[in-house]
């Protein structure tokens, strides 16, 4: 029960978890990951990591490896009943979390760090730091960091009162095609839009979130089908996507939010990633701040020589605006890209054409630095 007595216990092996271990582990800070699942899947899921997440990834040494295996992409085509409005150049990598998930694993593991698979948390004894799984095993641990995701068990156990997760309006398809592209293209629609971009130099990611008052299920296992797709989706578009059609993997996920989003920790215990702030995915930041999460509080917790109240004090400080302006905006740009009224479209369209509107919404999301932060304490 002692083992693991001066290791902070990450919950999760997700993005926002493998991040923060790697982050531990380089600063000689003793780690364990508990993991429910025996595994992890593809699950038809992509990610787009922009500036912001690639500075980390960049300080953790796993950037290059990443570039090598994923999409570059160059240029951002917007399209409006398929007509083009604009397009300009990014700077992301666009990939697959599986891809992601690995090379985070990977170099965790050639550091030495340990990762317990089949380890489903079922008690928290917040006091006494001591945790106890399905499989009987206990463990008494230093701290703990919630990176456990949107249906986070370590909330469900120690927050009896917590507003669950509600859902949002919005449904999101999505899978892996066989296709090649070098560029992101978005679809604007009403009530709808489909983003897709290259995971590697022969699959894309293909993603189309519906507006809709159906509640769908909050998960990343449940899948759809083509025919369903098409009722929600312009035909014209989905021919842009040929191998959707005979595609077996296509998913369907509801998109959920927490009202609260304040709760970043407690007494021993801190939330990372979508166990603290599940956003709605428009502005591709999701990922992101969960990277910048784990980088953050690891980082804090070396520069204040293991002193985690301080540790968690900061960590809320430095987060808590960042996620709140990105959750916002992230509600606001489903709106933009979902409006059904034709003058309020033309105005949009003709601002994203004519102006640099995209670029302000995005300068102080892409441009921000993590480490620059943490120096700055």
């Amino acid at each position: 029960m002692n083992k693991y007595s001066n290791h902070i216990a990450i919950i999760g092996s997700g993005i926002s978890g493998l991040v923060l271990g790697n982050t531990l582990i380089k600063k000689n800070i003793p780690c364990i990951i508990f993991e429910k699942y025996p595994s992890t899947s593809e699950y038809g899921a992509g990610i787009s990591i922009s500036r912001n997440g690639q500075n980390v990834l960049d300080e953790l040494k796993v950037l290059d490896k990443l570039k090598s295996k994923s999409g570059t992409p160059k240029k951002v085509l917007f399209y409006s009943n398929c007509k083009e409005i604009t397009s300009f150049g990014v700077d992301h990598i666009t990939t697959s979390r599986k891809e992601l998930h690995n090379i985070l694993l990977n170099q965790y593991l050639s550091f030495g760090g340990e990762v317990l698979f089949d380890f489903e948390l079922t008690k928290i004894e917040q006091q006494e730091k001591l945790l106890s799984f399905s499989n009987g095993k206990k463990f008494y641990v230093k701290h703990i960091a919630a990176c456990d995701g949107i249906k986070s068990t370590c909330r469900n156990l120690l927050l009896k009162n917590d507003l669950h997760p509600a859902y949002s309006g919005y449904s999101v398809w999505r899978a892996i095609l066989e296709n090649k592209t070098e560029n992101v293209e978005f679809h604007l629609g009403p009530n709808f839009h489909i983003v897709s971009y290259p995971i590697n130099k022969e699959k894309i990611s293909f993603i189309a979130a519906i507006k809709t008052k159906n509640t769908t299920e909050e998960s990343w296992r449940k899948k759809g089908n083509f025919s369903e797709l098409q009722t929600e989706v312009p035909a014209k578009i989905l021919h842009r996507y040929p191998s959707i059609q005979s595609n077996n993997e296509i998913y369907k996920w509801g998109v959920y939010t927490r009202k609260d989003i304040d709760k970043l920790f407690l007494e021993n215990i801190t939330f990372l990633g979508d166990a603290a702030h599940p956003i709605v995915p428009f502005m591709g930041q999701g990922g992101c701040l969960a990277i910048e999460d784990g980088f953050i509080y690891g980082s804090l917790i070396s520069r204040f020589k293991n002193d985690l109240t301080k540790s968690q004090l900061t960590y809320k400080d430095l987060r808590l605006d960042r996620i709140k302006n990105i959750h916002t905006q992230s509600l606001n740009q489903a709106k933009l890209n979902h409006l059904k009224n034709p003058i309020l479209i033309f105005l949009r369209n003709f601002l994203m054409k004519n102006t640099n509107v995209i670029h302000k919404l995005t300068k102080s999301i892409w441009g921000y630095d993590s480490k620059k932060q943490i120096d700055q304490i």
